[in-house]
């Protein structure tokens, strides 16, 4: 015979219950926040204007966001702390952030939406020659932010003229105003138009000439590294499309004319 239960058994169970729906409720995840993207000061691929960020890479940026249907604060930051807040923090991205196989782990990568040409800037009719790595260590400072990882690089490589500004703006000054002689910059740069202009010393492409190439480089935005496949996902095939349907060509020819786009994927990537 099954015994009946006693009314205290009964409250009991019933309290137990009532805990682990309430459990249950609280366990159901939150809706995720809204995804915060970070850029520089760096024209014509990316700044401030009037409070608000522009720029090349911003316009992407935000036509990705309009296909894929989302919304995002968009703020203009020193390159390091950008790189600070999203090594550490879910739910962040960072643009144009070059790509390369020390920087690969920390992130996840939607891209390219950039291809920049790094060389050795001289103001033009400087007469000066460069014909070899060596030739650069006879010039008291080359001028390069010290936060860029070409910097990083060269003095890792022992190159020990680099002068390390804070911003690149500092060393676009520092070239116009022949404090230093050289400074390492790429071929996007000097295309900023407008307010941005002053950004970069008001240089323009025909003001510098290139002294000693270095190399090519390929921008992306860059995820908090534990960024849900899925997103990327959603991401990248947003961009793609972009490429195929030409509004990516427009967008970076506008900013950009005549220069060499990025491909639908790096070789490598």
């Amino acid at each position: 015979m099954k015994h009946r239960k006693s009314p205290a058994a009964l409250r009991r169970e019933w309290l137990l219950w009532l805990c682990c729906l309430m459990a249950g409720m609280n366990s159901v995840p939150a809706e995720a926040e809204a995804l915060r993207l970070y850029t520089e000061e760096y024209p014509p691929v990316s700044c401030s204007s009037k409070g608000r960020a522009e720029g090349l890479s911003t316009e992407i940026v935000r036509e990705l966001l309009k296909r894929i249907g989302e919304d995002a604060s968009i703020e203009v930051v020193p390159w390091a702390r950008g790189m600070r807040i999203v090594q550490t923090t879910p739910g962040t991205a960072l643009f144009a952030t070059i790509r390369n196989a020390e920087r690969e782990p920390q992130f996840k990568w939607v891209g390219p939406i950039l291809l920049a040409t790094d060389a050795f800037y001289a103001l033009k009719g400087s007469g000066l020659v460069v014909r070899s790595r060596a030739d650069l260590e006879q010039f008291r400072e080359i001028a390069v932010p010290r936060d860029w990882f070409t910097y990083q690089e060269l003095k890792a490589a022992g190159l020990k003229n680099l002068l390390g500004v804070a911003e690149p703006e500092k060393m676009f000054k520092m070239l116009r105003l022949r404090r230093v002689q050289l400074i390492i910059a790429d071929n996007l740069s000097f295309y900023a138009q407008g307010e941005a202009a002053a950004q970069v010393a008001n240089l323009k492409a025909g003001d510098v000439e290139v002294v000693y190439p270095y190399r090519s480089s390929y921008g992306y935005i860059s995820f908090w590294h534990e960024t849900p496949p899925a997103v990327l996902q959603k991401w990248q095939a947003a961009l793609d499309q972009m490429k195929r349907d030409g509004s990516f060509s427009r967008i970076y020819q506008r900013w950009l004319p005549g220069e060499p786009e990025p491909p639908l994927r790096e070789p490598g990537h």
